[in-house]
């Protein structure tokens, strides 16, 4: 009698090598945002609740969990150092920071620094074995969000941006933080032969008020980026311009900036737009909207602006990256940071707020197939829900350690608007308090418990969780 061979139902499925090749591969995340919005502390939050998810997944509850994930991620590990010239992102560093007495958060973007976690699962679907693996390694990609302000440059004239920077500076706030440069530049017209010295104290003194707009007065379109975050710009000399007015023909001062804002332009490209941009898949924008909020009219507009300026240029399909450098960005993520400053009740005002200043750059996008999404978040929670009199009435509040105290305190972020207010509202006129910096919560590095968060899953899920089924 011959014996057939018994053949079940994994027998009748994809090897094992088709479902690694149909569901593994690479996906890299580029993570930015404007100054102060928490880079360094995403990541390190982002990677460390990873690692957690396998035995912790109540850490990151909605993350996949219409795909019942938690069941099918297998392992989560930091990879090798994803490229020799590039830096590593120092994961272990920043947590070591969060760990220290007292704890304290990291330090922020500097440069270009990369990082790769590997994440194991079994696919879903009855195509694939039981046993069946694949691997997604997920490279994050940290850059500082200033040079984010140099994508809008890159297909302009040195006149055009010359003349927007020359009216955005005259005008109050701004005007008074940039009395120094524009006396200068009175002294010293585009006209006037080229004096490289002269160049220089330009350069320097426009920096400056570049530097007050920012830490003063809260502002956030501040062009060109690297003028306050250069990175490892091996050859200085190439910044040393500023806008003038129009005028100035060969062998001028205005011909001499003229030139270097275009090989500026060219440098920036080649540096790191052409040799990043055009690797991205995704891309996460954080938003300390909180800070632009108690900043005042000014500066909230001023981040609108800038917001709307870097949402066109994320465009899927004939915007601003897909033209310069056939970028295909599929999906890009806008976190409002820091909501654990406000109460529960309040986050989604926050989100709403941050949706509203992007709905004509999302709804362009929506029409030309992007995927884009709003989020509230705070990748470390350093807060705890509490309560307060105010005015006689319990109010929600929130309490924390501050930065530089040992006890908690509460902390009442005023109302926050769902859409912006209009310039004269009430709202600008109420008081508000100085923004605290709170401190991070204590955690044990080496145990990889996760970390205490606010929609991180939410934002994970949006990022991440589609690769995974």
């Amino acid at each position: 009698m011959i014996r057939l061979p018994q053949i079940g139902w994994d027998d009748l499925k994809l090897p094992g090598f088709a479902t690694r090749a149909i569901h593994g591969g690479t996906l890299r995340l580029a993570v930015t945002g404007l100054s102060r919005s928490g880079k360094s502390v995403f990541i390190t939050a982002l990677i460390h609740d990873l690692l957690a998810f396998p035995r912790l997944p109540a850490r990151l509850p909605l993350f996949g969990a219409a795909d019942d994930l938690a069941a099918r991620v297998t392992g989560v590990e930091v990879a090798l150092p994803v490229a020799a010239d590039i830096p590593t992102f120092p994961f272990a560093r920043n947590l070591r920071a969060m760990a220290a007495e007292p704890p304290h958060w990291p330090d922020g973007t500097q440069d270009v620094a990369e990082i790769a976690v590997d994440i194991r699962f079994r696919p879903g679907g009855f195509l694939h074995r039981s046993d069946a693996e694949a691997t997604l390694r997920v490279v994050l990609v940290d850059y500082p969000g200033e040079w984010l302000l140099d994508l809008p440059m890159l297909d302009r004239d040195f006149a055009a941006w010359s003349a927007d920077m020359l009216a955005m500076a005259r005008q109050e706030p701004r005007a008074e933080a940039a009395a120094d440069w524009l006396a200068f530049l009175a002294a010293h017209p585009p006209t006037v032969a080229h004096d490289e010295l002269v160049a220089e104290r330009a350069h320097d003194l426009y920096r400056g008020y570049l530097v007050r707009c920012r830490d003063r007065l809260g502002m956030a379109h501040l062009q060109p980026g690297r003028f306050l975050q250069p990175g490892d710009w091996s050859d200085p000399a190439l910044l040393h311009f500023c806008p003038l007015p129009p005028g100035g023909g060969a062998g001028s001062l205005g011909a001499a900036m003229a030139g270097r804002f275009a090989a500026y332009k060219r440098a920036a490209r080649e540096r790191f737009f052409d040799r990043h941009f055009r690797r991205f898949d995704r891309q996460i924008v954080l938003v300390d909207l909180l800070q632009a909020l108690h900043a005042g009219q000014a500066a909230f507009a001023d981040t609108g602006r800038t917001l709307t300026e870097i949402a066109g240029a994320f465009r899927v399909g004939g915007g601003l990256l897909a033209r310069l450098f056939g970028a295909r960005i599929g999906r890009v993520l806008y976190a409002a940071t820091k909501a654990d400053h406000v109460p529960a009740l309040q986050r989604d005002h926050l989100r709403q707020l941050l949706a509203t200043l992007l709905r004509a750059p999302i709804l362009d996008a929506d029409s030309r197939g992007a995927e884009t999404a709003v989020v509230a978040l705070a990748s470390v929670r350093c807060t705890e829900e509490d309560e307060a009199l105010l005015d006689g009435r319990p109010t929600p509040v929130v309490r924390g350690v501050p930065l530089t105290g040992f006890r908690q305190v509460k902390f009442f972020p005023g109302t926050i608007p769902i859409k912006p207010p209009e310039a004269g509202d009430r709202f600008w006129s109420r008081p508000f308090f100085a923004m605290p910096r709170f401190q991070p919560p204590r955690l044990d590095p080496d145990a990889a418990t996760g970390i205490g968060h606010v929609g991180l899953d939410e934002a994970l899920d949006f990022l991440l969780a589609d690769r995974l089924r």
